[in-house]
């Protein structure tokens, strides 16, 4: 039945629901509405008669989306259920039984940015996940670091943005967080933490903030996505590409705390790969310029995260599907369209907040023998 979200770990569900989306079924979309994050419930189970939300891992704000709600939700003042000034929204999709139940999944939870009151009286309403909030809050003095772990210095700063904030399951390895000094971006503050330890931090579509590691090498499917009859693939196109793939990362190590600067090459030097270093792939680099590694081991690590990263892109699919909502994007699936098969790992995500097709974007990894230089 899958596992809880994450990285190759779809959301959990009952046999059930596996069997259904092979069939005809009713979907179902409904939203809570609360007054802030942690705030109280203004309205729950709240119909939905539109919308979609995507979820790229690539992104700051992971999860974006918009839906429809009756006309009676228009707001008359700003203390209003559904108002850019309070309401945060939780947006579960799934199926509908035959005899009333339902099996629901969050697919995102955050702040609404924007309403509009559409031609026939619904009115649509743009929601960004809680990191949008995290974003919002930037640094209105110069921040230092904490003596603490780089998990708990992460934790401090979305908290101090966000209060009710509330953290899922890491997958990375924890660190000592080095002596830094922060201007303005919290988010660039957060993203150089969580890229010192080989990963990227995001929420989840139930609002929990998490810190995992860059999702490129494909591990056991927990889907098959295929064509024909009884498959739950509508439209594949696969494609491959050289576009964005290097196989030589620097990392330059840029402290300003008044250490000594230094840099560390990793390079893809599998005899094997298809983008070898100095093979027929050629020699294609990326620079990137960090303050926050501590140490000549992490800043390997991310070096060595980056070039899986990078190397990444020989082979990418958009893919058209009956919706299942249990999938996330860092999972693993098996796709097969017209004879053409290829076990890819999930990009980007968009769910439909109707009756539709889900949308995936996709890509293979090609495992990296990486030498430093």
């Amino acid at each position: 039945a899958g596992h809880l979200d994450g990285r190759g770990l779809m959301l959990p569900s009952t046999a059930t629901y596996k069997q259904a989306i092979h069939a005809p079924h009713k979907l179902a979309f409904e939203v809570d509405l609360y007054a802030g994050p942690g705030g109280a419930l203004l309205e729950n189970n709240v119909p939905i008669f539109g919308g979609s939300v995507s979820a790229n891992l690539t992104h700051r704000v992971t999860r974006t989306g918009n839906f429809t709600v009756d006309a009676p939700f228009w707001p008359t003042s700003a203390t209003s259920s559904l108002t850019p000034y309070q309401t945060v929204a939780n947006i579960r999709a799934g199926i509908e039984y035959g005899d009333g139940s339902r099996e629901m999944f969050d697919v995102i939870t955050g702040r609404v940015g924007d309403l509009s009151r559409n031609a026939d009286g619904s009115v649509s309403a743009r929601v960004d996940d809680l990191a949008a909030d995290v974003l919002a809050f930037k640094f209105e003095n110069p921040q230092k670091s904490e003596n603490v772990t780089v998990i708990e210095q992460i934790h401090r700063l979305i908290q101090r943005a966000l209060p009710s904030a509330t953290f899922g399951t890491d997958d990375v390895t924890d660190a000592q967080t080095p002596t830094l000094v922060w201007d303005e971006d919290r988010g660039k503050a957060l993203d150089d933490l969580a890229e010192s330890l080989g990963g990227r931090w995001y929420c989840l579509g139930n609002g929990d903030f998490v810190i995992r590691r860059y999702p490129y090498d494909v591990g056991v499917p927990v889907q098959d996505i295929l064509d024909g009859e009884g498959g739950l693939l509508t439209d594949g196109v696969p494609t491959i590409t050289r576009d964005d793939a290097a196989n030589s990362v620097t990392v330059v190590v840029e402290r300003f705390d008044g250490g000594t600067p230094f840099r560390v090459t990793a390079r893809d030097g599998s005899p094997t790969s298809p983008t070898r270093f100095d093979g027929p792939f050629g020699r294609v680099s990326q620079i990137i310029k960090v303050q926050t590694p501590l140490t000549m081991g992490e800043a390997t690590i991310y070096a060595r995260a980056q070039l899986n990263a990078s190397t990444a892109l020989s082979s990418q699919w958009t893919a058209s599907m009956v919706p299942d909502y249990t999938l996330e994007p860092g999972d693993t699936v098996r796709l097969r369209s017209r004879g053409v098969e290829s076990v890819q790992l999930i990009d980007s995500i968009t769910y439909p907040l109707v009756p539709g097709t889900m949308n995936l974007h996709t890509r293979a990894y090609v495992r990296a023998q990486v030498t430093l230089t």
